[in-house]
């Protein structure tokens, strides 16, 4: 009886690791075009680490869906080493910048330029969520906002101080 208790034990959790390595091997890189635009719109807030180690969180505000994309890049608590960087440091504070010029890639990536030479590079990464996998759920076009995770990885330069970032897509 211990032996059969052990096997399903045993059955299940390399189910549960075969699940999460599908989910995991479902990440694409999706090439960003006029008519996908629409999956950037809104809030995405992630980690982001500057050169020199420095980590905070990076918030990307994209308010519309055509080009030239609109929105707001706001860093939260500034850590000492990457705000000596900035003109007037902004340690412990926040830092915020609105673009207007938002544009993409011959790559298919996000680009934003900002005032003072600031620059950023994303490229957008989907991929089905978990749930869906295990519930068997395809996706539409419609639905693919709903369940898809996707993330913006890249990197940016914000006065001369260099990092990257992963942003999540945030519930407005």
């Amino acid at each position: 009886m211990k032996k059969i208790a052990c096997l399903i034990a045993i059955l299940l959790l390399l189910a549960e690791a075969i699940i999460t390595g599908c989910a995991t091997a479902q990440r694409t890189k999706t090439t960003l075009i006029k008519d996908n635009l629409p999956i950037l719109q809104g809030r995405w807030e992630g980690p982001a680490v500057f050169g020199v180690g420095a980590r905070t969180t990076l918030i990307l505000d994209i308010y519309n869906d055509s080009l030239p994309l609109r929105g707001k890049i706001f860093i939260q608590n500034i850590p000492e080493d990457a705000a000596n960087i900035f003109p007037d440091g902004f340690e412990g504070s926040g830092w915020e910048s609105y673009f207007d010029t938002g544009t993409i890639s011959d790559k298919g990536t996000l680009i934003i330029t900002g005032r003072g030479g600031n620059f950023g590079e994303f490229t957008l990464v989907e991929g089905k969520s978990k749930d869906s996998l295990i519930e068997g759920k395809s996706k539409s076009s419609q639905h693919s906002l709903i369940e898809a995770e996707s993330e913006l990885d890249g990197w940016f330069s914000l006065w001369g101080a260099k990092g990257t970032a992963t942003l999540n897509r945030r519930a407005r």
